[in-house]
């Protein structure tokens, strides 16, 4: 007993080395994950990369191999981590599902005024690309010619009266020459899908949106999805703010005609989310994980996202190598069709939350004597909330998307708001605030970054991964993302080396998205913190400390629970961010960027 009181002295530092001695380590929460994490071999991770490249297939014009939702190398996938994970003696099943599959197929052509534009799939190293074809655009059916209007851009970035909502009400179309004609849209204010479809409803044959030009995060290729549930059918593109503003300028004197192409594979098909958990462990306490196991189109996806595929699935061998005796159900998801918009997890989250919380607000309306859910007051729905959250078996969900950028930062989501509260990627406006419990994630998470004497970079909360479902239904969540397209600065150089002033992932959403795009090294330690925060709270009773009360004593790793003015409900939807997040996975409330 004395030698396990003198080890958990030592907290991490001695901890996340490999002196454990018999067996102490399982007594005590943290020496159980630092013991776990420690166990993580780097080889190993890496090696799963190796078999998800190899189980890509190619894509329609056989330029790359992908493994995209619908196509066989996501089956190769999924067969693959169902495998493994029954090797190793866990329960496992998946959860199929009806899924719109979208491809842009080979011979996409987009002329403006004579010139021949280059697409983000033909852009080779070094060569800035000039659009993208949105996902979920609709087929030109063969060439299609027109000439250009434009719908009220606004170009006044400093003017108080600055309107960024162009083409977002049917109204902008009024007064128009739109029938028939290419309606290029200037980005902001509402999703690409009602800028196309408003366009399309006005007559228009195609739409190009052009990014805004009101920041430098909002001058390049918008690389954007319509969203899978989109009513577009006509050809949409996306294209640098530079090459807008040229149009519109040029536009003011002469007409200005389009000549494309784009041809498109859309079809429904069956798709499944793969689930596991283990055997032991409290079922009414489940510590849930989770990554996206499907790549876009275009190219494997191994850091995007086999990387977070392959730290989950190293970490699931570990533990049960370890013979962990975990007090909480310990339950990994790899979901589908992140990529079109988060459909796996959002499809998993509300088949399992809203029927228990339909049952709390029964059991609650039974207990009061009320028939409608109408009448209940603002009192009486906090005590459904309550009722949900004790039903509720699944206490949090960690998120890993991206953990291994060849040009890494350490990134943790800011579970607390403490650092990027006022940041445009932050979708908690105003006074809302994140489940309780988040911003112990990231405490703890940030524990073990400490203890590597390594810095963290905090993550605005954007709702734009897999994550977003489990906030939207009162989970607590946390994760780890290395950074997508945006360049590393100077001061993250400095703490983590690398490239200045060159994306964390150069090969983002690319054919080049392979094994020679991933730092092995940034994939080890961050598959070594997600082993130690994910077995930290599966030996932890309880999960999250106490809230605080009014008077009470700090504690450590304990947070300010004010309550908010603004009170968000659980099963409501808060909308993603609006701005031009670091991260674009999702299918969220705004324009939405296609990751």
């Amino acid at each position: 007993m004395q030698m396990c009181m003198t080890t958990k002295r030592t907290l991490l530092a001695a901890a996340i080395s490999t002196t454990m001695l018999s067996g102490c380590y399982w007594k005590d929460p943290k020496l159980a994950a630092a013991y776990v994490s420690s166990e993580i071999e780097r080889e190993d991770v890496v090696e799963h990369l190796v078999e998800l490249e190899a189980r890509a297939s190619k894509t329609t014009d056989g330029h790359s191999t992908t493994r995209a939702a619908g196509t066989d190398g996501y089956q190769y996938s999924v067969d693959y981590i169902i495998d493994v994970m029954k090797e190793h003696g866990y329960k496992v099943t998946t959860q199929a599902f009806d899924f719109r599959a979208w491809e842009e197929l080979a011979g996409t052509t987009l002329n403006v005024n004579g010139v021949d534009l280059i697409s983000t799939r033909e852009a080779g190293e070094g060569v800035e690309p000039d659009y993208a074809v949105m996902s979920y655009s609709g087929d030109s059916n063969g060439p299609l010619n027109g000439e250009v209007v434009f719908i009220t851009p606004d170009f006044n970035f400093s003017s108080p009266n600055y309107d960024d909502t162009d083409g977002c009400e049917a109204t902008d179309f009024d007064g128009k020459a739109v029938t028939g004609k290419v309606a290029v849209i200037q980005r902001g204010g509402c999703p690409f899908s009602d800028k196309v479809v408003n366009a399309q409803n006005a007559g228009a044959k195609a739409v190009i949106v052009f990014n805004q030009g009101n920041d430098p995060g909002r001058t390049d290729v918008v690389n954007g999805t319509l969203g899978s549930d989109t009513a577009a059918v006509i050809p949409a593109f996306g294209a640098r703010y530079a090459l807008g503003k040229s149009w519109f300028d040029l536009s003011e004197t002469q007409s200005v005609p389009v000549a494309l192409n784009v041809d498109v594979k859309d079809e429904m098909v069956v798709t499944q989310n793969v689930i596991a958990e283990t055997k032991r462990g409290n079922p009414n306490q489940v510590v849930m994980l989770g990554a996206h196991l499907d790549s876009v189109p275009e190219g494997p996806g191994i850091n995007d996202n086999g990387s977070g595929t392959a730290g989950l699935l190293e970490y699931a061998i570990t533990l049960a190598d370890t013979r962990a005796p975990v007090k909480n159900k310990v339950r990994f998801a790899w979901w589908a069709a992140e990529e079109a918009g988060l459909v796996g997890s959002e499809y998993y989250t509300k088949e399992l939350f809203a029927p228990i919380y339909d049952q709390a607000q029964q059991e609650i309306m039974d207990e009061l004597g009320i028939e409608d859910p109408s009448q209940l007051t603002e009192e009486q729905i906090e005590l459904v909330d309550a009722r949900y959250s004790k039903l509720n078996k699944v206490k949090l969900y960690l998120n890993f998307d991206m953990i291994g950028s060849p040009n890494y930062i350490f990134g943790v989501m800011d579970g607390d708001l403490s650092d990027t509260k006022d940041s445009p990627d932050n979708a908690y406006t105003g006074d809302f605030k994140p489940p309780y419990g988040t911003s112990d994630i990231e405490a703890t998470f940030n524990e073990f970054f400490t203890a590597k004497s390594s810095a963290t970079v905090p993550q605005a909360l954007s709702k734009r991964s897999d994550y977003a479902g489990f906030a939207d239904w009162g989970i607590a969540f946390g994760g780890l993302f290395t950074g997508a397209e945006k360049v590393k600065t100077a001061e993250e150089v400095e703490q983590f080396g690398g490239e200045i002033d060159v994306a964390y992932d150069k090969c983002y959403h690319q054919a080049c998205d392979d094994l020679n795009n991933v730092s092995q090294e940034a994939l080890y330690v961050n598959t070594q913190a997600l082993a130690y925060v994910t077995t930290y709270y599966a030996f932890s009773k309880p999960l999250f400390p106490p809230k605080e009360v009014p008077d009470a004593k700090p504690m450590t790793r304990m947070h300010s629970v004010e309550q908010p003015t603004q009170k968000l409900r659980i099963g409501e939807k808060l909308k993603a961010a609006d701005s031009h997040s670091d991260h674009g996975h999702f299918h969220g409330d705004f324009d939405q960027d296609r990751q």
